[in-house]
């Protein structure tokens, strides 16, 4: 596989596209949570949740070039987020990691990903371990 190169996973949800998420961090767990559609345009009753935790890293950006992505003209998904496999930004965060504590994996057992979310027209990006998606009616949020 390609290194930066991101692949496509299809959310459960459909998540709307043109709007924000928010985001709440607290110790290593975030959560953004997005509006949902049920139909074209038409909100849903539900707020979708993406919960991450063991979070080691978190960044987003604007006008991102899409060619980071795979073409998502070849799959009929709603909404998705994408997952980095051979991530660069991973690979230094580890190295960097490792300049000041050699044995670190030895202690923080598990395995990273790369993954990515949408916000209207920025990309949030994730280290985490772990990704759960769910939906819940909440009010207050948006």
């Amino acid at each position: 596989m390609k290194k930066d190169f991101a692949y496509a996973v299809e959310l459960p949800y459909w998540q709307a596209p043109n709007d924000d998420i928010v985001i709440n961090s607290k110790g290593d767990s975030l959560t953004a949570f997005f509006q949902i559609w049920s139909s074209p345009a038409k909100y849903s009753v539900f707020t979708g949740i993406f919960d991450f935790s063991y979070v080691w890293a978190m960044r987003f950006e604007r006008n991102k070039d899409l060619s980071y992505y795979i073409p998502r003209e070849d799959d009929n998904f709603h909404a998705c987020y994408w997952i980095v496999p051979e991530s660069s930004w991973l690979e230094k965060l580890k190295a960097e990691r490792r300049s000041f504590f050699p044995d670190w994996d030895k202690y923080d057992v598990g395995e990273y990903t790369h993954y990515i979310i949408q916000s209207d027209s920025f990309y949030v990006e994730i280290i985490a371990k772990d990704i759960k998606i769910s939906r819940k009616k909440l009010k207050g949020v948006f």
